[in-house]
């Protein structure tokens, strides 16, 4: 064994996917390993508090190691689970959070609901982003690999559904055939609907023209069930996220930023539909969709549980997106307050209210901190926290605390900001009375989690 490979026992999995092991007082943090293992490592980056290490050997392997079916698992870094079989997956991803709970935020749940499982624990997203690069072939489309910017070749992600793979090989075949692009493309984004199929083609690029944007619109005409394609041409600094009406081919949107020019084109649509229980929304390009559309309905099935909608009932969503929790909720008979500050994605909420019939909802393009600012105290019953990745600011938080809600229903995509949020609304007075967690993204180290406060 080589003198600079360690062998660790891994106690157990921390926030990321990561292995935790000790060594001689030094915490290692282990990529690729499983609670039990004996595993020899090569160490890695050095950190404050801790070191990073990889899995050169499995000497004593964990029941529930698989092998990872993809083959460019170990350096793509999309994926951080695949050597883990799925039930094993969620029971990790409940003990991460009870630990991410009571470590960040001092919360200590004696039990923790099961995880929801996804229906499909591969072959489950509905929006995959490629990036595009050259290699000895010709173009080609892949992920960066883990930890830097260097390309690697991924067109056969075993996370893309069979429909979305035939569109994937379409234009993997078309961009081989190219010796050189019309303009600099760095990226393709599909979007496809699982209940009516179609799908759209968004790329990203350097700064374009309107002769070169064309020139890639045809390029990629003809596809099988796209029904559209947008162009986002960006110069310095970073794109927005839009602004103006959407246009067809050629026509230039928006006004240059200090220090930044972009542009936008459209070919067919800039929006597909997908069916969420009774309900067809309607999503645009400059809008979230959910990666896992079929177990976001069951998040939204569950909010509508708890929320149990009885007519008059007063809910505020904040950070409502395109609505898909919220307008369930005034389909049932509840007066539904949308906040989002998004204009594109509050536009695709006020189609789909009013292309389903759906009253009893009004629409705000208010940051959540500015709405909570002009609600005055128990003006509603229940405020549902959609919350970004980096959680709530300090700003919405006191805001929040002041109207004096009932109950919060928080949604947070990342344990550890979570768990800061929780620990600050329980000092001031709430209390956890449920707790959900679902598995959106299997495979990888991320989690969705419901939870009910209560005053």
């Amino acid at each position: 064994m080589p003198q600079d490979t360690l062998t660790v026992t891994i106690e157990k999995l921390v926030q990321g996917g990561w292995g935790l092991a000790r060594r001689e007082g030094k915490v290692l943090l282990v990529r690729g390993a499983i609670p039990g293992e004996t595993v020899a490592v090569t160490n890695g980056a050095q950190h404050k508090g801790f070191q990073e290490a990889t899995v050169s050997e499995v000497l004593v392997a964990s029941p529930d190691r698989v092998a990872p079916p993809c083959p460019v698992y170990e350096v793509c870094g999309g994926c951080q689970f695949q050597h883990i079989r799925y039930e094993a997956q969620l029971l990790q991803k409940g003990a991460i959070l009870k630990e991410t709970l009571s470590r960040v935020g001092r919360l200590v749940q004696d039990t923790m609901p099961a995880v929801i499982p996804s229906p499909d624990p591969y072959g489950y997203r509905s929006v995959i982003r490629f990036v595009v690069f050259r290699d000895r072939a010709g173009f080609a489309l892949g992920f960066h690999r883990q930890g830097t910017h260097q390309p690697v070749a991924a067109a056969c992600c075993l996370l893309v559904p069979e429909p979305t793979r035939a569109i994937v090989a379409a234009l993997g075949e078309r961009l081989a055939k190219r010796a050189k692009l019309p303009l600099g493309l760095e990226s393709v984004e599909i979007r496809r609907s699982v209940s009516f199929g179609s799908a759209l083609l968004l790329y990203r690029t350097g700064p374009a023209k309107r002769e070169q944007a064309d020139t890639l619109f045809e390029q990629f005409q003809g596809i099988p069930d796209v029904v559209g394609q947008v162009l986002t041409a960006g110069g310095e600094g970073k794109r927005p996220k839009g602004r103006g009406k959407a246009g067809a081919i050629g026509r230039t949107e928006g006004r240059a930023r200090a220090g930044q020019r972009w542009q936008r084109w459209v070919d067919g649509q800039d929006w597909i539909a997908d069916r969420l229980g009774d309900l067809i929304f309607r999503i645009s390009d400059r809008s979230f969709m959910q990666a896992n559309w079929p177990l976001n309905g069951t998040l939204s099935r569950t909010v509508s549980d708890w929320v149990a909608p009885a007519a008059g009932v007063r809910v505020l969503e904040l950070y409502a997106g395109i609505g898909t929790l919220g307008l369930p909720l005034a389909r049932a008979g509840a007066l539904v307050t949308e906040v989002e500050a998004n204009p594109y994605a509050l536009a695709d909420a006020r189609h789909t209210a009013k292309a389903n019939h759906v009253g009893r909802s009004r629409f705000r393009p208010l940051r959540a901190e500015a709405m909570l600012q002009a609600t005055q105290p128990q003006g509603y019953d229940v405020v549902i926290v959609a919350a970004p990745r980096t959680g709530l600011s300090r700003e919405c938080l006191q805001e929040l605390l002041r109207i004096q809600v009932a109950r919060i229903l928080y949604l947070s995509c990342d344990p550890a900001t979570l768990a800061r949020d929780l620990s600050r609304l329980c000092d001031a007075g709430y209390r956890i009375a449920r707790l959900q967690p679902f598995d959106l993204f299997p495979q990888t180290s991320h989690l969705e989690t419901l939870v009910e406060l209560v005053r």
